[in-house]
């Protein structure tokens, strides 16, 4: 039997229940914390500011998905690895793929939503619309290292993750549709 198909332990799932809960606390505590740090500043009373503000708080978790890729052709290139399809990826290969996928796939959620975010909210509230995009940025590398330490260990990121782009996607829409 592989790997992927064995139903979890019990004891498992609870593990990853509590990981993941501290991953939604620790995004919470976080977000709350750089919130502090970030002084509303008065040119953010402009649209085009504010989106040009959160694209640049969006740049550490692209950076970091660059950095994801950068790692694969590395690891690629270090494998003798040139054709994917010649023959079945490495364990490292096909874990670091999974990262990339999966941090595209929330990123691809995450990034229109925090930009209709910034584009509605007042420049009063923009410290927390870049708050949140670092931490997503830090939920992102928090599952990457999580998932190479071992599967349930991505727990805390993957959660941390949700939490960041549900919560973009609800303040989204709370700011359009209000």
């Amino acid at each position: 039997m592989s790997r992927e198909s064995e139903a979890p332990h019990p004891a498992s799932r609870g593990l990853t229940v509590l990981l993941s809960a501290a991953g939604v606390v620790a995004a919470v505590l976080g977000w709350r914390a750089l919130v502090g740090f970030v002084p509303p500043d008065p040119i953010w009373s402009s649209m085009a500011v504010r989106l040009g503000v959160a694209a640049l708080a969006l740049l550490p978790a692209a950076f970091l998905l660059w950095l994801m890729v950068l790692t694969q052709m590395l690891a690629r290139f270090i494998a003798g690895a040139f054709d994917p399809l010649a023959r079945p990826d490495g364990f490292f290969l096909r874990l670091n793929q999974r990262v990339i996928s999966n941090s595209a796939e929330q990123f691809l959620c995450f990034l229109p939503a925090l930009l209709a975010l910034a584009a509605g909210t007042s420049a009063a509230r923009m410290p927390e619309v870049i708050a949140l995009a670092l931490v997503f940025a830090v939920a992102r590398l928090v599952f990457w290292l999580g998932y190479l330490c071992g599967p349930m260990l991505r727990a805390p990121g993957m959660a941390a993750t949700f939490a960041a782009v549900t919560a973009a996607l609800a303040g989204a829409a709370w700011v359009w549709l209000a």
